[in-house]
């Protein structure tokens, strides 16, 4: 049995490069002869289509989980259940797993729950959803939404177990972005792997001891794979690229990953979501200082960190494989 990680999407934010898909990781557990389990986590723009590269359609997706509701990680659900309706549209359901919904400290309420609920409604209106059910009447009337079991935890410091199956166990724990942020671990028989996604530090702002977070490294802890987004610190507002500092600061840089990742003892680090993408020399309306990063920069500082265990730079499709 063996354990693969790809990343199906690793646009950093919802900025557009070279046709870099949105934030997505791919998680299969199987072999011998058997079906892999499959899991999807976060489902940025293009995530169907990266899946399809893989042989993955939707129908084989097992579980979609979500770190948080940025439009970076979730704009590519709705084509994704879309297309798994329709030609799968009486069943089976799909898991979909976020966290409960969220007040912010501004006041307003981040809900995965409404989301998915809601998730192709412009299709209702539109009466696309009305016009496929009555061609097909095996397709449900409600459309997606009838074909997803959504799943809501409130989101603890310390791992708790938020889905499962056989021998492959979920375990989630709140860490820092925006409000109802989470990160996620798989452990399976052939290796364990933890989704860090956009996870940054309780301390939104310097003077802090690192930009990583501590929900995060606990989680991480005797982990096979981590898989993080990551900005470099090029970007940041000494610098003189024009990133908003809120922005910058919120996410963990590339060096503090490094540093991370080893004391956490992990074997690989595959950064994804990278701020800026390698070869831009512009993130968005934000310029990189210097010129476009190599592939090499963000190794080199992952590795002066402290990391000595394999460094995979993030490019869509890129894959780590444990076990057999």
């Amino acid at each position: 049995m063996s354990l693969t990680v790809t990343l199906t999407g690793t646009a950093g934010g919802p900025a557009v490069f070279n046709g870099l898909a949105g934030s997505g990781t791919l998680v299969r557990y199987g072999g011998d002869g058997r079906d892999p389990l499959n899991l999807q986590f976060d489902a940025g723009r293009g995530t169907t289509m990266r899946l399809s590269q893989l042989g993955v359609p939707p129908a084989q997706l097992d579980a979609v989980f979500f770190t948080h509701m940025h439009t970076d990680h979730t704009e590519g659900f709705a084509d994704l259940v879309l297309l798994r309706w329709m030609f799968n549209g009486s069943g089976p359901k799909l898991d979909v797993v976020c966290c409960d919904d969220v007040v912010s400290d501004r006041g307003f309420t981040i809900s995965g729950r409404k989301f998915v609920a809601h998730v192709a409604d412009a299709f209702i209106h539109s009466g696309e959803i009305a016009q496929r059910h009555s061609e097909r009447a095996d397709r449900t009337a409600g459309g997606p939404a009838d074909l997803l079991r959504t799943t809501t935890f409130e989101p603890t410091e310390k791992p708790a177990i938020v889905w499962h199956a056989g021998e492959v166990k979920v375990s989630a724990v709140r860490s820092t972005h925006m409000a109802g942020h989470v990160s996620y671990r798989v452990d399976t028989p052939s290796g364990s792997v933890v989704i860090g996604g956009d996870a940054g530090n309780d301390q939104l702002a310097p003077p802090r001891a690192s930009s990583t977070s501590d929900q995060v490294e606990s989680l991480a802890r005797g982990a096979d794979i981590i898989v993080h987004s990551a900005i470099h610190p090029i970007m940041g507002p000494d610098e003189g690229s024009g990133m908003y500092p809120y922005a910058y600061y919120r996410q963990p840089n590339v060096f503090d990953l490094g540093a991370m990742a080893h004391r956490a003892g992990a074997k690989h680090l595959m950064l994804t979501h990278l701020i800026p993408p390698v070869g831009a020399d512009r993130q968005g309306p934000f310029k990189v200082p210097g010129g476009p990063l190599t592939a090499a920069a963000y190794s080199k500082a992952a590795q002066d960190g402290g990391f000595t265990g394999t460094i995979v730079v993030g490019t869509d499709l890129a894959s780590v494989c444990l076990g057999s």
